[in-house]
């Protein structure tokens, strides 16, 4: 199993038509793909609009339909903020649905730093699609990792009850800015006593970072 960063600048970006989306939103959030099909992925979109532009322009995009807001939430208003559902049948995004075993991983964002995309398949379903996509819209850059390596390394560095304790502060939105749970929270939700979950999250920090510089330092 692999998994590869995309990266595109805003000048890459405002070339193609990946720049008409940028055109009309200063942020084009995907959260979650709803559903993949065999001619487009059916997206929800949290969109921030630029002044004056709203979902009518959104929907004189060749690739993307609109197909309403995410229930009970209206559309948001030109210029506005919210959440929306649109079906995208840009020919990259057919392409990535077409190799077997090969996801776009969301969150991702088109925005006015560019865009990142990631995805994660087997070696051969991302050699295609790299091919693709250096066709359609190459990329500025490319970082491939090995999720198997990088999970061997991982768990060379963390102890199991470390990792344990990563990931559920990491999916319960600990990490994120602001922060989504308290340490209490996260006390009560994994049943470990504040105390050790914060050695436990303090230990685990100070390891990755001193590997995380390491390994830049070696390069």
């Amino acid at each position: 199993m692999r998994e590869v960063q995309l990266k595109w600048s805003p000048e890459s970006i405002s070339k193609s038509e990946i720049g008409l989306i940028t055109n009309v939103a200063s942020s084009y959030e995907v959260v979650a793909h709803l559903e993949v099909a065999k001619d487009g992925v059916r997206q929800l979109v949290k969109i921030k609009f630029k002044e004056e532009r709203g979902p009518d322009d959104l929907m004189k995009i060749p690739f993307l339909i609109v197909e309403g807001p995410m229930r009970p939430h209206p559309l948001p208003e030109n210029g506005g903020t919210g959440y929306i559902v649109v079906w995208n049948n840009h020919p990259l995004s057919v392409a990535a649905i077409n190799f077997d075993s090969l996801h776009v991983i969301p969150p991702y964002v088109i925005g006015e730093d560019g865009v990142q995309i990631t995805i994660r398949g087997l070696p051969e379903g991302v050699s295609g699609f790299l091919k693709v996509a250096r066709v359609m819209l190459p990329p500025d850059s490319i970082n491939v990792v090995d999720i198997a390596e990088m999970e061997d390394t991982i768990l060379k560095i963390l102890t199991p009850k470390q990792l344990e304790i990563s990931i559920l502060a990491v999916r319960s939105g600990y990490y994120e800015s602001p922060r989504k749970i308290s340490k209490k929270e996260l006390s009560d939700l994994s049943n470990i006593p504040r105390s050790t979950l914060q050695e436990h999250l303090a230990k685990a920090e100070a390891a990755l970072v001193d590997w995380a510089v390491k390994t830049h330092l070696s390069k």
